[in-house]
């Protein structure tokens, strides 16, 4: 979340799912996915002010 507001972004949903958010950066740190997978996962939730 902090990632988030740091970079000037807002989550699409009011309340972003927080064990989804917590498995997804698990999944990071254990290397189980890719940069790609994440920036997926993040574009389906998150909105970047340009």
């Amino acid at each position: 979340m902090l990632f988030i507001d740091l970079n000037d972004g807002s989550w699409n949903d009011s309340q972003p799912d927080t064990n989804q958010a917590v498995e997804a950066m698990l999944a990071v740190a254990a290397r189980d996915v890719d940069e790609t997978w994440l920036a997926n996962w993040l574009r389906e939730r998150v909105s970047f002010r340009p």
